[in-house]
């Protein structure tokens, strides 16, 4: 869980990781149509594991990337549609499932930013 002062800079982190998921697809899909090779990595009960593998055969990664760019989607429509692009401040909180961000819980006493409560 991560907790931010307002909505904007909810907002602002949003937009980033946005911005950094839509880089890393926009390169997957660039070489997944290269068709280039790519060495996998895995380390399992201290085990390492190296591999070479098309990209093609690796595309869970960008359903994976799509998932996520969907879910901020989701949470970043939600809330201008509630808000209004107005920025409240109070105790706002960004609620992660299995690393992906699932729902934002926000405090009772939210202040529209510039009101006095």
């Amino acid at each position: 869980m991560l907790r931010f002062k307002d909505l904007t800079s909810l907002n602002r982190y949003l937009g980033e990781e946005l911005n950094k998921l839509l880089i890393a697809k926009k390169r997957l899909e660039e070489e997944i149509n290269k068709g280039s090779l790519v060495d996998v990595i895995e380390i399992k009960d201290n085990n390492i594991d190296i591999r070479r593998e098309r990209i093609t055969e690796i595309k869970d990664i960008l359903d994976n990337i799509n998932t996520r760019i969907e879910s901020i989607n989701s949470l970043l429509e939600e809330i201008k549609s509630e808000f209004n692009d107005n920025n409240f401040t109070g105790m706002v909180l960004l609620e992660f499932d299995n690393g992906m961000p699932h729902r934002v819980l926000l405090s009772q006493s939210l202040v529209l930013k510039g009101e006095v409560p």
